[in-house]
């Protein structure tokens, strides 16, 4: 296994993290200082291995987004102020995991915080990566409408393509696997619990984009339940796998 061997070798290395979002504008200053709020929370909470699969959402997750932007702003597929996140994204996006990892230190780590915040992250970067490759990668998008599938255009609430697809499900494995890595998950089977866990909410962020609830929750709000849903997932793997390789 790889990864920091101490809690202030990897505060310091979270610190470059920060320092790099507002650097390169992936952020604003407010969203690093909240990203290493949670990256404070994830150390402290799990341990030195949660870093590496928290650094592979937010610097890949950045990076997805710059990606191709001037081609995305053109199909109307890009996020707005070039993709520079705020601390409502990082809210929404993390908020749920760093309590996953409050609660590990507060209770003694075990199996299923560890896969409910792996979980968690597995499902920010598999919508993130749809997401921002979906557009990118040709093809058509396509979403339920009426109760039957509708051709619609890349960046349409809940449309997904098959190079969305692809993206999401290598984001989510990606993130499980470098969970494995770190050593913050013991076994590949709780990892495949957590990356399908990370996809499933991805596809059921899809799934309600359009509906009365979620018009009602809103981009940040969906953004939400995908983080409820997979960490949900992640936890119940935990219990029910717990290290099992």
């Amino acid at each position: 296994m790889i990864g920091p061997t101490t809690t202030l070798q990897a505060l310091a290395l979270a610190a470059c993290g920060a320092a790099v979002v507002a650097l390169t504008r992936q952020g604003s200053l407010l969203a690093a200082a909240a990203g290493m709020v949670v990256a404070t929370a994830s150390i402290v909470g799990l341990g030195p291995g949660a870093l590496p699969p928290l650094a592979l959402f937010v610097l890949g997750g950045g990076a997805l987004t710059k990606w191709g932007g001037a081609r995305k702003r053109a199909m109307a597929a890009g996020e707005p102020n070039e993709g520079r996140r705020g601390a409502r994204h990082v809210a929404a996006k993390l908020a749920i995991p760093a309590l996953v990892a409050a609660a590990a230190g507060l209770t003694g780590r075990a199996d299923a915080w560890a896969a409910a915040f792996a979980a968690g992250l597995a499902g920010a970067l598999a919508d993130t990566a749809g997401t921002e490759v979906g557009p990118l990668g040709g093809g058509s998008a396509y979403a339920i409408r009426g109760g039957r599938l509708a051709r619609l255009p890349h960046g349409s609430p809940g449309a997904v393509s098959l190079a969305g697809l692809a993206a999401s499900a290598a984001g989510s494995a990606a993130v499980a696997a470098t969970a494995v890595v770190s050593g913050l998950l013991q076994g590949w089977t709780l990892a495949g619990a957590a990356a399908s866990g990370g996809i499933a909410a991805a596809l059921l962020e899809s799934a309600v984009a359009e509906t009365a609830l979620g018009r009602r929750f809103g981009h940040f709000g969906r953004n939400v339940l995908v983080s409820a849903a997979a960490t949900t997932f992640g936890w119940a793997a935990g219990l029910s796998l717990g290290g099992r390789a």
